[in-house]
């Protein structure tokens, strides 16, 4: 027993070390090279439009009945991490000074947290393959809210009252969520994934898994800054503190199986979406908290991933 617990936790090392290098890797050649915006915007594309959709379409294409069954419970607890946190901002902001652009930088930051690009690698790494039909559908969920209830928050800050129909039609013609869609629908249709097929897709969960890595540590090179870091450990607090202690005993008390448990614990953990910079320069929001606000909460998770790895193992 002694030396099986030795080995666990020597391959469970080996894995954070893989996982710190990765982002250390992306974060040098933002750094060092000068062309990280470049190299971010490429492999993201790679990511997004090719191996994510493949990764979904593979997964939920596997998952096992049971899994899908606890689905209705699992979206009804994703909600409530997603909006609790423009709950909570709402009292924080009340009677404050802040501007109208900034307000609406900080609803989408405590609303959207980073739902793939690291919980994906975690779950690929340190739990349950069957852990990765929650995360998408988890991601999936924010998607969808972004278009609704993110829109609104925008429209209603910024300073542009138009853009959510686009904003609509790019998250319908989305890559991964074109992918979940046609999975769905072959799952209705009982059609299942030839085993040539499977052997091949296999093969991406590592790729997608380093990839996605890499571009964390670009994202934090490029964007790396630490102006208005008061104003972003607000939602920090909200999002990646008060929302998990809020939620836990929920989660732990629900009728779900380990593996949909550990995923939620752990998307309740992580901090603001790169998305949300993306949406707040399209809305005319303030970009510049909204970046801060992702680059302070990414760096203070980064340090407790060991934990979190030995928390879910």
């Amino acid at each position: 027993m002694l030396v099986v617990a030795i080995q666990t936790i020597d391959a469970l090392f080996t894995q954070i070390v893989i996982f710190y290098g990765f982002i250390i890797a992306g974060y040098l050649v933002a750094r060092l090279s000068g062309k990280g915006i470049i190299a971010n915007k490429h492999l993201n594309s790679i990511l997004v439009n090719i191996l994510v959709p493949i990764l979904i379409f593979y997964s939920l294409l596997t998952s096992t009945p049971s899994s899908l069954v606890e689905i209705p419970i699992f979206l009804v607890i994703t909600l409530a991490i997603l909006l609790l946190g423009p709950a909570l901002m709402f009292f924080k902001l009340r009677g404050g000074e802040l501007n109208d652009q900034t307000k609406g930088s900080l609803f989408i930051c405590s609303t959207f947290n980073n739902a793939l690009f690291i919980p994906l690698p975690l779950a690929l790494m340190f739990l349950d393959p069957a852990a990765i039909s929650f995360v998408i559908m988890f991601s999936l969920t924010q998607m969808i809210l972004f278009v609704t209830f993110g829109s609104i928050v925008g429209a209603t800050f910024g300073g542009k009252e138009a853009g959510w129909k686009k904003i609509a039609r790019d998250a319908v013609t989305f890559p991964p969520f074109l992918a979940a869609i046609l999975s769905l629908i072959l799952l209705g249709l009982n059609v299942g994934l030839p085993t040539d097929l499977v052997v091949i897709f296999s093969y991406n969960s590592p790729l997608t898994t380093y990839l996605a890595l890499i571009s964390v540590g670009l994202g934090v090179g490029v964007r790396f800054s630490l102006a208005d870091v008061r104003t972003a450990l607000n939602v920090v607090a909200i999002r990646q503190l008060i929302i998990p202690l809020l939620v836990l005993p929920i989660i732990l008390f629900s009728t779900l199986s380990q593996v949909p448990i550990q995923v939620l614990i752990m998307e309740s953990l992580m901090p603001p979406a790169v998305l949300t910079v993306v949406f707040a320069s399209g809305f005319d929001l303030d970009v510049e908290i909204a970046a801060t606000t992702v680059t302070v909460g990414t760096l203070l998770l980064l340090p407790f991933i060991p934990i979190l790895a030995f928390i879910l193992a």
